[in-house]
């Protein structure tokens, strides 16, 4: 009786100590946008300068855009949060971290494929650059949701 009472006792506490995930996990999502890559692109990097997070355009090309603010302008990531990022990328003498996005496009008769990742990055005296996955693609997913309503509603406004 004793014994069964311990073992009761110690499955009751294990399986207390164990959690479910708070969002499910999602498979990366890639937009399907109605346009040249060009007009994607413009949209994304307007939408992106407008959200208020100090999003700069690092490079551009006919077939990505890639954006870059510091750690400290997100505003899910705390100072400290920004100090343990900093630690797992660089070290002290980095510059950095930055959040840094990037969307890929692929035009294909009018069909423009978008697809995104996020990374942290920081940057040494000597310009070497590291980075690590930033998040999980559920954030990335939200973000890539919002740029295709965005991207559907400006272009129903400008017909």
């Amino acid at each position: 009786m004793k014994k069964l009472a311990i073992s009761m006792l110690v499955a009751v506490a294990l399986t207390g100590c164990a959690s479910s995930p708070s969002r499910p996990v999602e498979e990366p999502l890639s937009l399907k946008l109605n346009g040249t890559a060009v007009e994607v692109q413009q949209s994304i990097e307007e939408y992106m300068l407008r959200r208020g997070l100090g999003y700069k355009v690092e490079s551009a090309t006919d077939r990505s855009i890639v954006f870059k603010t510091a750690c400290s302008n997100i505003p899910q990531v705390a100072g400290f949060k920004c100090g343990l990022i900093m630690m797992a990328v660089g070290n002290s003498r980095w510059d950095g971290p930055y959040a840094v996005v990037t969307f890929r496009t692929a035009d294909i008769r009018g069909v423009v494929t978008v697809s995104g990742s996020a990374e942290w990055c920081a940057t040494n005296a000597f310009g070497k650059t590291n980075c690590m996955p930033n998040g999980a693609a559920a954030d990335m997913n939200d973000l890539l949701r919002s740029i295709d309503s965005n991207y559907k509603a400006t272009a129903v406004t400008s017909r």
